[in-house]
């Protein structure tokens, strides 16, 4: 797992602009949701900003690729099943 941030402007505005996988956490640190993305600045507002997923921290592993970023999410979504990320 690579650095967490808090949902807060701040914390928001430093997260880099890079492929990368993150996990979405509720205050008690559960995670709440895994994905990937090809920016994770862009991908972490659009969270913010959706009123049906509620987080107060990310996680972010910053890779090279969203191929990489991919892997690292289908590996973390094997191990364990977030509530947000159940398939309809």
């Amino acid at each position: 797992m690579g650095k967490t941030y808090s949902n807060t402007p701040k914390g928001r505005r430093i997260i880099p602009s890079k492929p990368g996988s993150y996990t979405l956490k509720n205050r008690s640190g559960k995670s709440l949701y895994y994905g990937e993305t090809n920016d994770l600045n862009r991908r972490i507002k659009e969270h913010h900003y959706d009123n049906t997923k509620h987080f107060s921290r990310v996680s972010i592993t910053p890779t090279q690729t969203k191929t990489q970023a991919k892997k690292i999410e289908d590996r973390r979504l094997r191990q364990k099943k977030p509530p947000l990320n159940k398939k309809k």
